[in-house]
């Protein structure tokens, strides 16, 4: 029996990379998770809200500044497979690195030129939070460089290094802060070391892509896409991203804005609980993502739909088994990182349940993206951007991660403290 499994694995391409990817994604999750739990243990909740809000905000404005390349990459990576040209990724590699280039600046200039009172006013008159924003700002293009090279070592076949990057060697400049910071320093300070981190990153990953590209590198005719042609390419995917990051975001922002860094503290974990479920999602998409773009090119539409199916078949399954995993263990996990971080449970069993829900229709983002349909996967999202701002906006305020409003006016957390 367990050798007919072993057998079924080895003879599905898919399912054989999709295990080695989930394995290097349980290495990151155990790694963030271990860290998470330092940090919870050994730093004021102020601490970790104020570095999860800088984590936050170095979201979104990183899928801005990428303007979709880190998910238009596949795209190119699948259509130069299928046309036996996959050495033209160099030239679109370097391409899109002077548009994220110049994406980065504009929002530099955009930024230096605000009004600091409009940030303050955002972020809940915090001076130490301007500060950090700051200083996000100028490290931004590390940042997209260093996301954008981990994604570009993935179109080239590099997954397990790209997984280790994405998943492991990130948290190095961090925790070696953390740990630093735990004998000597401020602990505020704990910020400044997951942004500078970032440009060590990019350099290593920089050379990496480069060694890459140099050890496959072999004359071919020359490829007509122009940054013009792949910035309409990628634009669209980058207004997706920006909906999605400002989903996943804008409850962080608004909590830090009526209510204190703890209770932003204690929302990000319920968050960070929630991406071992969106990390199968994800495990699956990045090993689909050429493929799908490889048979819609090649207009191989048999793969096309069975690799579809295979995919929404591991996300549903998975996603299922982990989410009860969660809902039933979740205050025990919480307690983990402190008895405090238990107030969390309600918020993270929404958002579980939404999760799984949204896992049984599979890889559509993928789909939609690698298809050509890029426009209207964004304007769905502009839709549900839209209605999640409104009803962030008027809840939040009044019902912070959950209260319950009692006749005699009073307010409390929907768990209490135990």
């Amino acid at each position: 029996m367990i050798k007919q499994i072993f057998d079924k694995i080895k003879s599905n391409n898919l399912l054989k990379q999709s295990i080695v990817t989930l394995l290097l994604r349980v290495l990151g999750v155990a790694t963030l998770f271990g860290f998470t739990w330092f940090l919870t243990n050994n730093f004021e909740e102020k601490v970790i809200g104020e570095y999860e809000t800088i984590r936050t905000f170095l979201l979104v404005m990183g899928s801005v500044a990428l303007l979709g390349t880190e998910q238009s990459i596949f795209y190119y990576a699948g259509k130069y497979q299928a046309l036996g040209k996959t050495e033209a990724l160099e030239n679109i590699y370097f391409k899109m690195l002077q548009l994220i280039l110049m994406s980065s600046v504009v929002i530099g200039i955009i930024y230096f030129f605000l009004p600091k009172s409009l940030i303050l006013e955002l972020y809940g008159e915090n001076k130490e939070t301007l500060h950090n924003i700051t200083i996000s700002v100028l490290v931004l293009f590390f940042y997209v460089l260093t996301l954008f090279n981990t994604e570009m070592l993935r179109a080239l076949g590099k997954i397990n290094i790209s997984e280790l990057y994405r998943n492991f060697f990130k948290f190095f400049p961090v925790i070696f802060g953390s740990v630093y910071l735990l004998f000597k320093g401020n602990p505020m300070n704990l910020v400044k070391f997951y942004i500078y981190g970032f440009i060590v990153l990019s350099i290593l990953t920089s050379v990496l892509v480069i060694f890459s590209f140099k050890k496959n590198s072999r004359q071919v005719e020359s490829i007509v896409e122009t940054k013009k042609d792949i910035f309409n390419r990628s634009y669209p995917m980058s207004i997706s991203s920006v909906c999605l990051f400002l989903m996943l975001s804008v409850d962080i922002v608004l909590l830090r804005k009526y209510y204190s860094p703890e209770i932003v503290a204690y929302y990000a974990i319920a968050v960070k609980l929630l991406t071992v479920l969106s990390m199968i999602i994800v495990v699956v998409n990045i090993n689909v993502a050429p493929k799908l773009a490889e048979f819609y090119t090649s207009e191989d539409f048999v793969s096309l739909n069975e690799t579809i199916s295979k995919s929404k078949l591991m996300i549903g399954g998975l996603n299922f088994f982990i989410g009860v995993f969660l809902i039933v263990f979740g205050k025990f996990i919480l307690k983990m990182f402190g008895i405090n971080y238990v107030n969390a449970y309600e918020p993270m069993v929404i958002l579980i349940v939404g999760q799984m829900i949204v896992s049984l229709f599979g890889s559509t983002s993928v789909v939609l993206n690698m298809i050509g349909k890029q426009g209207k996967f964004k304007n769905m999202l502009l839709i549900s951007v839209l209605i999640n701002l409104v009803l962030n906006c008027i809840l939040i305020p009044k019902y912070e991660m959950i209260k319950i409003i009692t006749t005699d006016g009073t307010t409390h957390l929907f768990l209490p403290l135990e």
